[in-house]
């Protein structure tokens, strides 16, 4: 029977002919289609090989997957890790590799053991130095990959880049664009990496014959042109910009719910059912359940066998979360919030009182521990990697200016341990930090950035500093 004809059953176990009829009389756990030169993968409890259209292994060996075979090499694994073999059976060379895609053009995308994707060629060996966060398949010469900073653009058989540009997601080129995502949308982009119109959307599809069907941020669904031009409303808008903007006139009631759950400790409690939840915070039954259920709406609650539980973004409102935002719920909902209230004399120009956050902060000891904790989980969430790419020498002493409660401090020193950090903030922050608990190298140093610091350094850093000041 010609291997062209067969086609999987549908119950996955054997193959079948044009006219449903078994091309064979074994049964497998899984089959999978047959490609050239007329072979299969199939699976069978712990071992897997190929077979020929009648059924029979194509050679003698067996493996722990199997996979279809593409321009004349197949993807196996085996105990010592993933693979090509020829169809006869044989290794196609002698590498092996954590993960292996399929050869497409004469190239195949791996994962090595450290966790990186590149490219190989038939022989096993890297196609070009460089090593991926990921790595597509190569189409048409052109293949995507993804950096360490977890953008992507396009590069050609030999690892150099296409047109240099990078996107947030990025597709291969089909019909001479290819689909890529920027921080306002999908689109699509030209051979260039230029965007051949201005729009920008929820989701796009290739070009099909100079036409594309994409989806707007409305929910609406339309076809355009090359130009981006809408040629086919195929669905209209599913939200109205009458119940969005009333959504955003609301806002506040969210701020305010989640400020109330955290003053009132309800994440803490949690798991717990309504009533526990009501007596361990001292609302009313019927307060607790109206609360949860906002945040339920929120999706920062859900309820579950044991009652009503946080979900992982609403963790981050547990006060003894390392990246906790409870601080900042209530400062947002408090004074920051209230800070929005001489919004319109400020846009008029009338005269007001130059704000210094931190100075006002520092004058409420009920307020700098709070405030600084604040950013301190957004100094947590984002610091880390910033202090491995600092180009410190080993003995450099750097001064964090404004550095809080020595949050970023605490990683250059982790991150280069000899070097000593300074940090540098008002006395009342400086006195909140509890000394003890600061790594080796690290120190505080009260000061005001606008009078002699007292101190001298080799580098300053002055992070989340130069955007409050003219």
């Amino acid at each position: 029977m010609d291997w062209h004809e067969l086609r999987e059953h549908p119950t996955g176990t054997h193959h079948v002919g044009p006219d449903g009829s078994p091309a064979y009389t074994e049964r497998f756990d899984e089959v999978l289609a047959f490609h050239e030169p007329g072979l299969a993968p199939v699976r069978l409890g712990s071992r897997a090989w190929h077979i020929r259209p009648d059924g029979s292994p194509a050679y003698d060996r067996v493996f722990r997957r199997t996979f279809g075979f593409y321009e004349g090499l197949a993807t196996v694994v085996s105990d010592d890790g993933w693979h090509h073999v020829e169809p006869d059976g044989r290794d196609a060379h002698p590498h092996r590799f954590a993960w292996s895609g399929n050869h497409q053009e004469g190239r195949c995308t791996v994962r090595g053991d450290d966790g990186r994707y590149f490219h190989i060629d038939r022989t096993g060996a890297p196609a070009y130095p460089a090593r991926w966060a990921y790595a597509g398949d190569f189409r048409k010469g052109v293949a995507v990959v993804q950096a360490s900073h977890g953008r992507s653009t396009h590069i050609d058989r030999s690892g150099a880049p296409v047109h240099g540009r990078w996107f947030l997601d990025l597709d291969v080129f089909h019909k001479g664009f290819a689909r890529a995502r920027d921080e306002d949308g999908w689109m699509h982009v030209d051979r260039r990496g230029k965007p051949v119109y201005n729009r920008r959307f929820a989701a796009v599809e290739p070009f099909y014959n100079g036409q594309a069907r994409v989806e707007r941020f409305d929910g609406g669904l339309e076809v355009i042109d090359e130009q981006g031009a809408r040629l086919v409303e195929l669905r209209p808008a599913l939200r109205d910009g009458f119940t969005e903007l009333s959504a955003d006139l609301v806002g506040f009631w969210r701020t305010r719910t989640i400020a109330a759950a955290v003053e009132l400790r309800a994440l803490d409690v949690l798991p717990a059912g309504t009533a526990a939840v009501a007596q361990a915070t001292g609302m009313t039954e019927d307060g607790a359940r109206r609360l949860l259920r906002a945040l339920g709406e929120l999706h920062l609650v859900e309820s579950g066998p044991e009652g009503w539980q946080p979900t992982p973004r609403g963790a981050l409102l547990r006060r003894e979360h390392p990246l906790t935002l409870a601080d900042a719920a209530l400062e947002y909902a408090g004074p920051l919030g209230h800070r929005w209230d001489g919004l319109v004399d400020a846009l008029r120009g009338r005269p007001r009182p130059a704000p210094n956050v931190f100075r006002e902060v520092a004058a409420d000891p009920a307020r700098v521990l709070p405030h600084h904790r604040m950013l301190r989980s957004y100094a947590r969430h984002d610091y880390p990697a910033v202090a491995a790419a600092l180009d410190v020498r080993g003995d450099a002493r750097i001064i964090d200016a404004g550095g809080g409660l020595g949050e970023l401090a605490r990683h250059i020193a982790e991150a280069h341990p000899g070097a000593e950090v300074l940090v540098l903030d008002l006395e009342p922050v400086v006195s909140a930090v509890n000394a003890a608990a600061l790594p080796p190298g690290v120190s505080l140093h009260a000061g005001n950035l606008f009078a002699d610091w007292g101190i001298d350094a080799d580098a300053v850093v002055l992070a989340r500093v130069l955007h409050d000041w003219d």
